[in-house]
C-alpha cells in the first residue's frame, strides 16, 4: 500500500510540477507584475531571477509578493542569429519608408537658427517688460505686454511647424540643443 501510494505522489509531481516548484508573483505599485521562481532580500532591496538575469528593485517600490499558481518559464538567452544584410531602407520605420527627407543646406539652417534667435530673444525681453509692469501694479501695461507675449508664441509655433515642414515632417535634432 505505501509503494501505491508513493507511486500516485510521484506521479502527481511529476503532471503538476508547480507543487515541487513553486513560483512567485511579485506585484509593484505602479501595477507591473514579475513571475519568478526565487526572490531574496539584499539591502534595502528585492532581488529575483527573471529572463535570464537578475533584477533588482527597492523595497519600497514592491507592493505584494505572493506565492503563484502560474508557472515559471525559464527564459534562456538565446544566441545571435546571423541575418541577411538588410537595405537602408529595411530599418526605416514604416512611416518614414518611402519619404525622402529634404537635407538643409548650412545657410538655410543658419538662417532658421537666426530667426529662432531672434524670437525667443524678444520673448525674453517682454517676458521681462511684463514682470516689471506686475511690479508697478500696472494693469494697463500688463495686457499689452501679455498680448505681445501671446502674438511672439504663436509666431513662434508656426515657425516651428514651417522648419518641421521643410525637414519633411520631422523636427530636426539641433532644433531643441540651440538655444
Amino acid at each position: 500500500m505505501k509503494k501505491f501510494i508513493l507511486i500516485i505522489v510521484t506521479i502527481a509531481f511529476f503532471i503538476y510540477p508547480s507543487v515541487c516548484l513553486s513560483s512567485y508573483l511579485i506585484k509593484l505599485k505602479n501595477g507591473s507584475t514579475f513571475i519568478t521562481n526565487h526572490y531574496w532580500k539584499e539591502g534595502r532591496q528585492i532581488k529575483f531571477y527573471y529572463r535570464g538575469g537578475i533584477v533588482g528593485i527597492g523595497k519600497n517600490l514592491i507592493w505584494q509578493i505572493r506565492e503563484s499558481d502560474l508557472p515559471y518559464v525559464k527564459e534562456e538567452p538565446q544566441p545571435a542569429k546571423e541575418e541577411e544584410t538588410k537595405s537602408e531602407s529595411e530599418y526605416k520605420p514604416e512611416s518614414e519608408q518611402g519619404k525622402e527627407i529634404k537635407l538643409l543646406t548650412h545657410p538655410e539652417k543658419e538662417a532658421f537658427l537666426n530667426e529662432k534667435m531672434r524670437i525667443a530673444t524678444e520673448i525674453k525681453t517682454v517676458r521681462a517688460a511684463f514682470r516689471k509692469a506686475k511690479a508697478k501694479n500696472d494693469a494697463e501695461q500688463m495686457q499689452a505686454e501679455a498680448k505681445t507675449l501671446r502674438s511672439l508664441k504663436t509666431e513662434l509655433s508656426r515657425f516651428r511647424n514651417k522648419v518641421k515642414t521643410s525637414y519633411g515632417g520631422v523636427m530636426p535634432a539641433w532644433w531643441d540643443s540651440q538655444m
